[in-house]
């Protein structure tokens, strides 16, 4: 008699589901600003998946990109080639006085706190989709 290995098989995990566009698939131009649904709408009828799916995939983008960008991330995102996201952190102003250019009279100027931004700067690929 020979004794069975104590060790567990190894689980396999689940094949990811292949998503690729449909061939001689061309995007409907639009003459308004497409809304966040109609975005959906397109890219699960483009993929053949269901919409929630499509739902689910920009929520955890999202997540994603405020993660990156955040105070504990790097403070930049690249999103697909196509652009790149970044924070600016402008520091506090003191208040200061100064000449109103417009009425020539002396004026004081608030004081701002210290804020943070996000910039988004298109790359060349971008570009060379528009152009």
């Amino acid at each position: 008699m020979t004794k069975k290995s104590s060790a567990k098989k190894a689980t396999k995990a689940p094949k990811a589901a292949k998503v690729t566009a449909k061939k001689g698939f061309k995007p409907t131009s639009s003459s308004k600003v497409r809304t966040r649904s109609q975005v959906i709408a397109e890219l699960a009828a483009a993929s053949d998946i269901k919409r929630t799916v499509v739902k689910e995939v920009f929520d955890n983008l999202s997540t994603i990109i405020g993660a990156d960008l955040g105070s504990r991330g790097p403070g930049v995102f690249s999103f697909f080639g196509l652009m790149k996201m970044k924070t600016v952190k402008k520091p506090a102003t003191k208040e200061r006085t100064g000449v109103n250019p417009f009425t020539g009279e002396t004026q004081v100027f608030k004081a701002k706190p210290a804020s943070k931004k996000v910039r988004v700067r298109p790359t060349k690929a971008l570009n060379a989709l528009v152009g």
